[in-house]
């Protein structure tokens, strides 16, 4: 009896917060020994236990998953960076590569060699065939980096590494799922282990927690109730009632909580005002923001033709123009001549407000251009004047310039006169279709304006004989960039050219129709890469 008493509430009438804590906290202490003990007994079971899982499960799965990661993230990045100009160091871009080679076959090997179920032992065999093609395709895009050819790189990465990747990538993902299905059958058994151990410590406390709860009862009840107060005080500060003040009559530590959520109430109160006005404020820019970019929208389709501008010179045609936000950085030119007329797509650097400001940079000197001379009939040089002035308007000139802007494009001539169309591309191609074939007609390998644009760039012309029937295509990379599909791969040059030379029959208003409806739906769910621009016309 005189050990009940000595535990029992009443020798802490009257006391602060910190003596009934502490009263519960050595009344606890003696249930808490034991259930350490019993915990430290189901730790050592669980650590061998969780040795096993990481042994036989997450690090083989860490491995394959660094695979992946250094081929999509790393190597493919890489040489896309490279395809897109962005990478200038290709010193570093070999390094780097070999680096990331090197860790794929560690990795592949740290794999091989280490603990293998019967299911992974099943698929290594194509899992590895792949794994070397693989490795032979980065052998070559290696070598194409150490020897600096660009268009090879460009190949590699449209052509080699997709489909390389998405056959190996499967495979690996079949490993992984064995892994983790490996995995959760030991993390099943060790949770059959953790719940009997979680059994005992459960029972070692209910016995203690019988003696505890009475007392703990009556020490509880002294803390809990102001609490309930603090609660509903605290309610009212969330639903952003500051005007009501908090009143407290108590000294100790829960009354000093109290005193300090009246001060804090009072400093809550003068921020939300604060933050009132400045959300007013904030809207205001928002609007006008908005406001100037639409305006912005219509100032930029003022400075485009007319879509339907082309039925004046052709039998049939179609202009798409499809910014990636409200504003972009693609445009379009269409001009009329005394033997026929001119038309131009152009897909500028970047897209938004920055790609739309470099729109009425080269428009304007188009415009300059096309105003200065009449006679069109010389795309490729149009181009080659058009990559100069870019160059000087924006002063790009070298690496120290503040800017590294330019564009792609294609100009096409058109000669109903003398029966002929003359065009000129800077990385972006002509498409069309004659006596019932597709053609694909390549541009100059060059961009216009950037830094590393050489000054004197020339172009190439190239020359076709108009006949009746003859149809037209020419398209800005939005399209044939478009990530999605099952396998969230883009939309591609062949697809699209197999959905023209489909449908090439039908009238340019259908053939719209269906390249836009069987864009949407490759495209699905994800957003819309870039800028989509594209020009079709029948002679």
């Amino acid at each position: 009896m005189g050990l009940m008493t000595k535990f029992m509430p009443d020798v802490l009438e009257n006391t602060s917060v910190n003596d009934k804590v502490n009263y519960l906290v050595k009344l606890t202490q003696l249930l808490a020994i034991s259930a350490i003990i019993a915990g430290i007994i189901g730790m050592l079971i669980s650590n061998f236990s969780i040795r096993a899982l990481n042994e036989n499960a997450l690090e083989p799965l860490g491995h394959l998953r660094l695979i992946k990661e250094s081929y999509e993230q790393k190597v493919l990045v890489t040489a896309q960076n490279i395809a897109h100009g962005e990478v200038t160091d290709y010193a570093q871009a070999y390094t780097t590569l070999n680096s990331e080679k090197a860790k794929i076959v560690t990795e592949w090997n740290a794999y091989k060699n280490g603990h293998l179920t019967e299911a992974e032992t099943a698929l290594l065999p194509d899992t590895e065939k792949y794994f070397n093609l693989s490795l032979r395709s980065l052998d070559n895009l290696i070598l194409l980096v150490k020897e600096k050819k660009l268009m090879d790189v460009i190949a590699w990465t449209t052509d080699d590494a997709p489909y390389t990747i998405i056959e190996l990538t499967p495979l690996l993902n079949k490993l992984m799922q064995v892994q983790i299905l490996n995995a959760q059958n030991i993390y099943s058994t060790t949770q059959i282990q953790f719940f009997a151990i979680l059994a005992l410590v459960i029972l070692i406390s209910i016995a203690g927690a019988i003696y505890v709860a009475k007392m703990v009862k009556r020490v509880v009840s002294d803390i809990t109730h102001p609490f309930g107060e603090l609660l509903s005080q605290s309610k009212a500060l969330a639903n952003q009632k500051f005007d009501e003040p908090f009143v407290w009559k108590r000294t100790d530590e829960i009354g000093q909580v109290g005193k300090s959520f009246e001060l804090s109430r009072q400093a809550l109160h003068h921020s939300f005002q604060l933050i009132q006005d400045n959300n007013k404020e904030l809207e205001q820019i928002n609007t006008l923001v908005r406001s100037s970019i639409n305006y912005a929208s219509r100032i930029q389709r003022s400075f485009l033709p007319e879509p339907d501008m082309l039925d004046r010179f052709t039998d049939d045609a179609f202009v798409i123009w499809k910014p990636k936000d409200v504003i972009g950085g693609d445009c379009y030119w269409i001009d009329k001549t005394d033997k026929g007329f001119f038309v131009a797509i152009i897909d500028c650097t970047g897209h938004g407000v920055p790609g739309a400001l470099m729109t009425f940079v080269v428009i304007s000197i188009l415009d300059r251009l096309l105003s200065q001379q009449r006679h069109l009939d010389d795309p490729a040089a149009l181009l080659s004047q058009m990559n100069r002035l870019v160059k000087e308007t924006l002063g790009q000139y070298d690496e120290t310039s503040e800017s590294n802007d330019g564009m792609d494009g294609a100009f096409c001539y058109v000669d109903l006169e003398n029966k002929q169309l003359t065009f000129a591309g800077a990385n972006t191609p002509l498409l069309y279709v004659e006596d019932n074939h597709m053609h694909h007609v390549k541009p100059d390998k060059h961009s216009i304006g950037y830094v590393h644009s050489n000054l004197d760039l020339t172009f190439t012309n190239q020359t076709l004989k108009l006949k009746e029937g003859m149809r037209f295509y020419l398209t800005t990379d939005g399209i044939i960039d478009q990530i999605g599909g099952s396998k969230r791969i883009a939309f591609g040059k062949k697809r699209l050219m197999e959905i023209i030379f489909d449908n090439h029959q039908k009238p340019m208003h259908e053939q719209q129709a269906i390249i836009l409806e069987k864009y949407n739906h490759y495209k699905g769910d994800e957003s819309q890469r870039d800028d989509n621009t594209m020009i079709a016309f029948q002679i």
